[in-house]
């Protein structure tokens, strides 16, 4: 109860407690229930219009599973209309703004662990359609750029975040979710991939969301653009390069794509479709190819043999363990400082083996 005493010095940020219903995937209507409170009354809360007495705001944490503290934040929040979804349009409201808010909660946790710790730095190039060329000119140019090998990436998690880019599993609750991105306020850019999509696909989320960060955040977008075909055609580029995989493509079969799927760690279906793009198979063969796929089964799921190996983030991973480690913080302390309930914190940041963070403190 001191706690809570202790913050009604403050004022309860109604953007924080729309953030957190929305994040539990709750209607305004479903909450007021559970709390026993008249929607109108919940309603004006979100809109800044009513205060929240010390009782209330037990009950709202206690429904909502997040400590007091979570709900008199004041970080920036990102506006949802400038994240590009990949066909926005499939997902109901409800989805999306579950996907907004969490992607919101992981932004405000990530700002207040780069207070104290350092990440690769940035190392992003400038590229605008209209000046420098298409997508696909973008991605030949950012391979050269990070002076990348010929032939596949091999782990583009970890290239991703060696240049100092934020990787995030999420689990949403559509499976046709696949990724989208944000900045921090320190303009940190942030990948976030649904965590419950097979290797090949997460390889191409990260490398479309790379490629909407390299030509669409933070420029203006003419309406007449498809900025989804745009980054698709980005990363096609980017983990296909079409001199390299060109000679591959000529002559396909279902027995050729798994072996070219393992080489590339790309899906079946994506090369295909970058078979018929690169006019390497004719429509015929086209055809011919995805009737096998469904036949096979595979339009719903690759068989399980040809999955790559997976590519798990570890720069999250390690800015916690850093925390922990290098600072002295403790599990309890750390999900304090993140506004989390401990279970929570667990969840979405120790799930997986600690790696020995080789990060700098900031002195």
């Amino acid at each position: 109860m001191m706690e809570t005493n202790m913050l009604f010095l403050g004022k309860v940020n109604p953007n924080m407690v729309i953030l957190a219903r929305e994040s539990r995937g709750v209607t305004q209507k479903e909450l007021a229930e559970k709390m026993c409170i008249k929607q109108g009354t919940l309603s004006k809360i979100e809109n800044g219009l009513q205060n929240v007495s010390e009782e209330l705001l037990n009950i709202l944490s206690a429904e909502l599973t997040y400590p007091a503290s979570f709900f008199f934040q004041q970080n920036q929040l990102y506006n949802p209309n400038l994240v590009h979804y990949r066909k926005r349009t499939v997902f109901t409201k409800k989805d999306l703004a579950k996907a907004d808010a969490t992607m919101n909660i992981s932004k405000i946790n990530l700002e207040k662990l780069l207070n104290s710790v350092d990440i690769p730095d940035l190392q992003l190039p400038k590229w605008e359609i209209d000046e420098h060329g298409s997508p696909e000119k973008c991605a030949a140019y950012l391979r050269e750029y990070w002076r990348l090998p010929k032939g596949r990436i091999e782990n583009i998690t970890k290239l991703v975040e060696d240049k100092g880019i934020l990787v995030v599993p999420i689990d949403f609750d559509s499976p046709k979710m696949d990724g989208l991105n944000i900045f921090t306020d320190t303009n940190h850019p942030i990948i976030f991939y649904n965590r419950n999509i097979p290797t090949d696909r997460q390889r191409l989320t990260i490398a479309h969301e790379l490629g909407h960060i390299l030509l669409h955040l933070g420029q203006p977008i003419a309406e007449n653009r498809d900025v989804e075909a745009e980054a698709y055609a980005f990363a096609a580029e980017f983990l296909m390069p079409a001199t390299e995989i060109k000679s591959h493509l000529g002559k396909v079969d279902i027995a050729r794509l798994a072996d070219l799927k393992r080489y590339w760690k790309v899906s079946m279906a994506a090369l295909i479709i970058r078979a018929k793009t690169l006019r390497l198979i004719s429509d015929n063969q086209y055809r011919y190819l995805w009737q096998q796929m469904s036949a096979l089964g595979y339009r719903t799921k690759e068989p399980k043999e040809l999955d790559a190996a997976p590519e798990p983030p570890t720069l999250l991973k390690e800015l916690v363990d850093a925390h922990i480690n290098d600072l002295g913080y403790s599990e309890e302390e750390l999900a304090q400082l993140l506004s989390l309930q401990l279970e929570d914190f667990k969840t979405r940041y120790q799930e997986n083996e600690v790696v020995r963070p080789k990060l700098k403190i900031i002195r």
